[in-house]
Order: C-alpha cells, then sequence, then structure tokens
C-alpha cells in the first residue's frame, strides 16, 4: 500500500505548543524475528545518533537465532511474544513495556540515517501530538534486488516537504506513547488498518522526508522477490476496502488491472525524475521491472478473489 501523493497535503512548519523537543523522551520498540542479519546495525545506529533514544526495546517474536544474544549485548532491553505475535503483536508487547513520551516503532532492517534522531526532534517539535513517518532509502546487490526496493518502495523516498498523508509505512512511525490506540495482531496491513484506526481517532498522520532510514533487506532473486510480491498482494487485498488514500485504490484492491496494464511504471518513473541514479537503474530493469508488474498482478488477482478478513485472523504461511 502506497501513500497517494497527489492527495497529500503540505503541511506549514508549527512550533511545539507544549513541549520543547529536548523534553520529549523516545522509546524505540524493534519487532524482531530472525533478525540476527541486521539487527546489530540497526542498534548500533541508534547508539550512535546525537539525539538518540532513552531505551531500546527489542521484541522477539520467536526467533531461532542469535537475536536475542545479541539485542542483549548491544544494551537493548529484550521482551519477549507469548506465541506468535506477527510484527503487530510484537509492537504492542513493546509498546506496553515503553516508558518514553514517544514510542518510535522501527523495523529491525530500518537503518537510522545519521541524522535520523535530529530530524525526528524537529518534526517532533514541528507537529505536537501527529503520528510521524519518515522517508527510507535503498540500495541492492543484484537486479532482482532493485526491482524489488523500485516496485513497493519509491513512495517512501526523501522528496518533497512534509505532508499530511493518510497512510504512513510501518518501517519507521513515532506515536505518542498515550495515542488510544494499539497494532492489529493479525497478519498483513496491520499498518493500513493502524492508520485508518488514528485518523479515525483525529489523529494526524504526517510523512516527513526530511529525514530518513536506510532499507537493508536480503530479497535479491527472483523467488524472494515472489515471495515479497505475495506478501505485498495479501496486506493490499486485506486492507484495500478500508483505505483512506483513494477512491480508485479501493477499486484496483477489487479489480486490479493496473498491475497489468504496467501504468504503475510510469508513475514510479515520474516520482523518480529528481533522482536520476534511481531513474536510471529504474530504465537498466525495466524488462524485469514488466515481469515483476505481472507476477505482481497475479497475486493480487488471487488475493482479490479469496480475499482476506480485515482483522481476526492468521496466516502462518508467509514465515
Amino acid at each position: 500500500m502506497n501513500p497517494t501523493h497527489e492527495e497529500d497535503s503540505p503541511v506549514p512548519g508549527r512550533s511545539p505548543s507544549v513541549r520543547a523537543p529536548a523534553a520529549l523522551s523516545l522509546t524505540v520498540v524493534i519487532p524482531a524475528y530472525d533478525a540476527e542479519r541486521t539487527l546489530g546495525t540497526v542498534l548500533e545506529a541508534l547508539r550512535a545518533q546525537e539525539l538518540g533514544p532513552h531505551e531500546v526495546i527489542v521484541v522477539d517474536d520467536g526467533s531461532a537465532d542469535g537475536t536475542v544474544s545479541l539485542a542483549k549485548r548491544l544494551g537493548a532491553h529484550v521482551v519477549r511474544t507469548e506465541g506468535r505475535g506477527y510484527a503487530g503483536g510484537a509492537r504492542n508487547r513493546g509498546w506496553d513495556a515503553a516508558t518514553g513520551d514517544v514510542v518510535v516503532f522501527l523495523d529491525a532492517d530500518s537503518v537510522p540515517d545519521p541524522g535520523w534522531g535530529a530530524g525526528l526532534a524537529r518534526s517532533l517539535a514541528e507537529f505536537p501530538g501527529a503520528i510521524i513517518g519518515c522517508a527510507r532509502t535503498f540500495s541492492a546487490t543484484t537486479a532482482w534486488g532493485w526491482v524489488g526496493y523500485l516496485q513497493s518502495e519509491t513512495p517512501y523516498l526523501p522528496l518533497g516537504e512534509p505532508r499530511r498523508v493518510a497512510f504512513l509505512c510501518s518501517y519507521c512511525v513515532a506515536v505518542p506513547r498515550d495515542a488510544p490506540l494499539r497494532w492489529d495482531e493479525s497478519y498483513g496491513g496491520e499498518d493500513g488498518i493502524f492508520c485508518v484506526d488514528a485518523l479515525d481517532a483525529g489523529i494526524d498522520l504526517v510523512f516527513d522526508p526530511r529525514f530518513h532510514t536506510i532499507h537493508d533487506h536480503e530479497k535479491d532473486s527472483f523467488a524472494s522477490l515472489r515471495r515479497q510480491q505475495d506478501r505485498l498482494a495479501y496486506s493490499m487485498a486485506r486492507i484495500g476496502p478500508v483505505q483512506r488514500e483513494a477512491r480508485r485504490k479501493r477499486i484496483l484492491a477489487r479489480v486490479p488491472v493496473h498491475y497489468f496494464a504496467l501504468v504503475r511504471l510510469v508513475a514510479i518513473h515520474r516520482r523518480l525524475r529528481a533522482l536520476p541514479e534511481y531513474r536510471e537503474r529504474l530504465v537498466r530493469a525495466l524488462p524485469r521491472m514488466v515481469v515483476a508488474e505481472w507476477t505482481l498482478g497475479l497475486f493480487a488477482l488471487r488475493y482479490a478473489v479469496r480475499r482476506p478478513p480485515l482483522r481476526g485472523q492468521s496466516r502462518g504461511g508467509f514465515r
């Protein structure tokens, strides 16, 4: 599910009405499942921030690798889920344990840029009470890796000004600890459900591209891309009927013809006009991008016919 930038509204900077940024304490909550490969880099990046969190909580969701020992060695407080909590359940366990004024939910493969902490502090000061998401950059080592990033992540690049949106991706979101919300604990699209609940509660969602994280996934083959697409299509079908981004997205969630018509490639190309390196990668990857759009379309068709319920279900096959 991608932000609809045509409908996003720029937000002028505002002065904090209650507290200066230095007065806000931050708890970073990292849901982790077999995250040993990237978690150390994320924790080290947090420790290196000039304005970093006052506590970091890693929520282990049944890892079988060295995730827990690594987190403890690098000074994080470790919380464990009871059974399989998925990302939403893991975030809720960390939220319950958090003591900061603001809880920042950060994925275990989303590495904060050196200026991330200062950028977050500025955004919290300008948009008090809002839920804030940041931008994300990426780089790949294989042709299919580039396809995976370009196909799903260009809406989150550090472009433009802060703006109100109807959706924030959960790789990095800052939430007031006392917000009357919790994450859905079923699999898939929990960030979309969270955003709908936030809007219903009257809470602004702000995307701030002035600070960012760096995505470090390990999806570098066609097989891993297809697994990613399966999860993505499942999530989009699940939240399609309730998402607030655009009416056309609700329609396309039921009749996903846009993948086969390749119209998204035009939008991606236009989005990259200010980033020539990424645009060149897109042109080089174009034949693979065509194949990837068609395969994503096939997954989307499957879940349009067999639509997953919005809440209260589980799906274990994606792990």
